[in-house]
């Protein structure tokens, strides 16, 4: 088969993952943060080993593709409690979602950082699958903040960008584009 004729075919084949790969919705960009009142299982973040309840739940900040999720109105958010010290094997799912307008929500997978120092402030890192009407669910990480003082949490996430299988096939016809290319040229 000539090179020309291999060319071709790893085209078309590249050209069908990219037809196939414009049926998906996109991935999330951006990012989302919530506010509200929280309570523990101890009475103090700087005990506790779980939040039981969450109230007065808003979104206080969207950006990218969480624009639009209702701002600033109380209990527009419903969150589930969850443990942090045992964290459940599979998860909370959702940790939240919206509970008016349009559709958003984020499943708490891993926790990878826990600080509990006993300065009357909680704060946990991790990842998660972060979910908005009209686009694949994408990767995020997100910080959470509980402070004793006040009773109140904080909730901020966001994605890393991933890249999406259309470029990852224009990625490797490149790859082999250059691969011919240096073969021709050692055959010559």
């Amino acid at each position: 088969m000539s090179t020309f004729k291999k060319l071709a075919a790893i085209s078309a084949l590249a050209a069908g993952a990219l037809a196939m790969s414009g049926a998906n919705a996109a991935p999330i960009t951006g990012g989302i943060s919530l506010s509200g009142g929280y309570r523990t299982d101890s009475g103090n973040v700087n005990t506790a080993t779980a939040f039981t309840l969450f109230s007065n739940v808003q979104v206080n900040g969207a950006t990218g593709s969480f624009a639009g999720v209702d701002m600033f109105t109380v209990n527009s958010i419903s969150m589930s409690g969850f443990s942090f010290a045992p964290f459940p094997a599979g998860g909370v799912t959702p940790l939240w979602q919206t509970a008016s307008g349009s559709s958003a929500a984020f499943d708490f997978l891993n926790l990878t950082q826990l600080e509990q120092i006993g300065d009357n402030t909680l704060d946990i890192k991790g990842k998660g699958t972060c979910y908005r009407e009209g686009f694949d669910p994408t990767p995020c990480s997100y910080v959470f903040t509980a402070n004793q003082a006040a009773g109140t949490f904080s909730f901020s996430s966001s994605n890393a960008a991933i890249p999406e299988p259309g470029t990852l096939a224009l990625l490797g016809l490149g790859l082999v584009g250059l691969g011919l290319k240096r073969r021709r040229r050692e055959v010559a």
